[in-house]
């Protein structure tokens, strides 16, 4: 099944129709869940939900998911990470936050003298956080780095399918940012499109994937969902040693039950790096 899906995907990326594609897969997801949302939204009536395509775009359309599943992973990262950092009060960055599916529950999981910041290159999704979402400082950012955050001013950065929408010549530079911002042993939390994603690419993408350690699918909106980046393992930890300390490290085939089955890693600001 995968592979057929990919080869009907690839039918309109030839012919120069994936923004159609794009709107027949929203489409489809807004019909497939428009009876489970609306009974949601009903008999949850002090949830804002944010509009149907930014979460569509960051997500699934499923609001119970966006909130359950949401929840669950923000305790889940702090879980994982604030076992390597101090927890009475710190900076954490989510980058790349889409519509606030993992940052609208953080507050839930910290100390209340810290702070909470979220920034993404969609502008509308950063104005819906902006006036639905408390206690979190959101920022519009350029879809490549620098940012206008300080030197060290993170105790702990995460991204969730975010290294996984962007082209693959910008992952390095994008590590190397959040390096800079990061403190001394700050910690970085992050996921990629791993073995478990093989399935979605056609024979001469798997072959391109292997022969370079990385393949990118583009698309002309950066950073949209059908825009896809997948990585080797093997090749991306060798970019992520030069600037970090490898931690943990979870295969998605292997632990598909941390986060839907990206791979995940969890790394130390390494201050070897010059």
């Amino acid at each position: 099944m995968g592979k057929l899906k990919a080869q009907i995907k690839e039918l309109f990326y030839k012919f120069g129709f994936s923004a159609l594609l794009d709107k027949l897969l929203f489409r489809i997801a807004f019909f497939k869940n428009k009876k489970r949302n609306f009974l949601y939204r009903n008999s949850n009536p002090n949830i804002t939900f944010p509009p149907d395509y930014c979460l569509y775009e960051t997500y699934q359309l499923n609001y119970q998911l966006y909130i359950e599943d949401g929840n669950l992973s923000a305790k889940e990262i702090i879980e994982w990470t604030t076992k390597y950092i101090s927890t009475t009060q710190i900076n954490i960055l989510e980058w790349g936050c889409g519509v606030s599916r993992t940052t609208r529950h953080i507050h839930k999981y910290i100390n209340q003298h810290s702070q909470i910041f979220a920034c993404d290159i969609n502008k509308e999704m950063i104005e819906w956080n902006e006036k639905y979402i408390n206690n979190v400082s959101f920022s519009t950012i350029s879809y490549k780095p620098p940012t206008n955050y300080f030197n060290s001013q993170f105790n702990l950065i995460y991204c969730i399918s975010v290294f996984t929408h962007i082209d693959a010549l910008v992952q390095d530079k994008w590590i190397k940012e959040i390096h800079r911002i990061l403190n001394t042993n700050g910690i970085f939390l992050f996921t990629t499109h791993g073995s478990k994603y093989l399935n979605k690419l056609l024979p001469t993408e798997q072959k391109e994937l292997f022969a370079n350690g990385v393949y990118t699918k583009s698309y002309y909106k950066k950073g949209h969902r059908l825009m896809s980046t997948y990585n080797l393992s093997n090749k991306f930890k060798l970019i992520i040693e030069k600037y970090f300390d490898l931690l943990e490290f979870y295969d998605g085939e292997k632990h598909p039950e941390k986060l839907g089955g990206q791979d995940l890693w969890i790394v130390r600001k390494s201050n070897n790096y010059l």
